[in-house]
């Protein structure tokens, strides 16, 4: 195989995986539409609806990123000097357009601009952010279990199941890597710089990292009830903090862009019982879309971020 060959499939391979999310993101939302009248979907959608969310989309907005931020310098302040919050919230913001593709990317571009603001490698930062994406993961799963055991229903099956399973391999997983005891070929693991901040942090910022991802979730399950309720929908609390955690839990996977498709087709599912396809679908949609451009145009204003570190890195090799 020839060198243009070989670049050749890997490009394609590139604009593959690149173009993935967008595909099924259209395949999904086309299907989940063509089984509703779109009319009916758009009827719902009204001036009314832009006026109960668009405050809300901003307030969370500016909440959210208020809280990434302190996570990022309790984190990072443990080993570096870094405690600006004002930095800290800006790197995020520019991260947003890419999260919004999917979280991986957001992550990646997250680590990129910590790397020079914070003056750490590549890998710590990618570390820090690890060590905020598991407790993200464990507010989830807190969030679910804590809304079956307050609906008196513990055993719902193989989604009971699934969510255990992911507590306890989250919570083995962060055991094993804080274990004070050789823990033989687990070691060469252990040792790796990513897993660095998750090894050495002291509990006392676990615990508050671990909190305010709590109030993060807390608050994202207030506005997807808002949305529910702008469009007549009423879910009790419990099912509604249930409900939406499992929705995080399958918008974090990285096979949609900004969960469009998946959100819908999942938000459909778990909302059946208290409103009819088309509400859902309205619902779903408008809040994807309002979390999307109020991301998308915060990302922009702060896209700056990224010009700074080339810039920065320029000056530095000219030097």
């Amino acid at each position: 195989m020839t060198a243009q060959s070989e670049t050749l499939q890997s490009l394609i391979g590139r604009v593959l995986r690149f173009s993935l999310p967008f595909l099924v993101s259209g395949a999904l939302l086309a299907w989940v539409l063509s089984g509703v009248n779109l009319r009916g979907v758009l009827d719902h959608v009204t001036p009314t609806i832009a006026l109960w969310l668009t405050p809300t989309l901003i307030i969370f907005l500016i909440v959210s990123l208020a809280l990434e931020a302190v996570c990022l310098v309790w984190v990072i302040s443990a080993s570096h000097p870094f405690r600006n919050w004002v930095v800290a919230a800006r790197i995020k913001a520019a991260s947003y357009p890419l999260g919004l593709v999917n979280y991986a990317l957001g992550a990646g571009a997250t680590a990129v601009l910590l790397r020079r603001r914070a003056q750490m490698t590549l890998t710590e930062a990618a570390g820090a952010i690890f060590v905020i994406g598991l407790f993200d993961l464990g507010a989830l799963i807190a969030c679910v279990l804590g809304g079956m055991a307050w609906l008196g229903t513990p055993n719902m099956g193989l989604r009971a199941g699934l969510i255990v399973l992911l507590g306890l391999l989250a919570a083995g997983g962060l055991g094993a890597l804080r274990a004070p005891v050789p823990m033989g070929p687990i070691d060469r693991l252990r040792e790796l710089e990513i897993f660095h901040d998750a090894r050495t942090l002291p509990i006392s910022i676990l615990l508050k990292v671990g909190g305010v991802r709590l109030i993060f979730v807390g608050i994202f399950i207030l506005v997807v009830g808002v949305t529910l309720k702008a469009f007549g929908v009423d879910v009790p609390l419990a099912d509604l903090t249930v409900n939406t955690s499992i929705l995080l839990l399958v918008s974090t996977l990285p096979i949609a862009v900004a969960g469009i498709g998946t959100g819908q087709v999942v938000f459909v599912a778990l909302f059946n019982s208290y409103a009819d396809a088309e509400t859902l679908i309205a619902a779903s949609l408008t809040l994807s879309f309002g979390m999307i451009v109020t991301r998308a145009t915060v990302g922009l204003a702060f896209a700056r971020e990224f010009t700074a570190e080339a810039l920065a890195a320029q000056t530095e090799e000219q030097t």
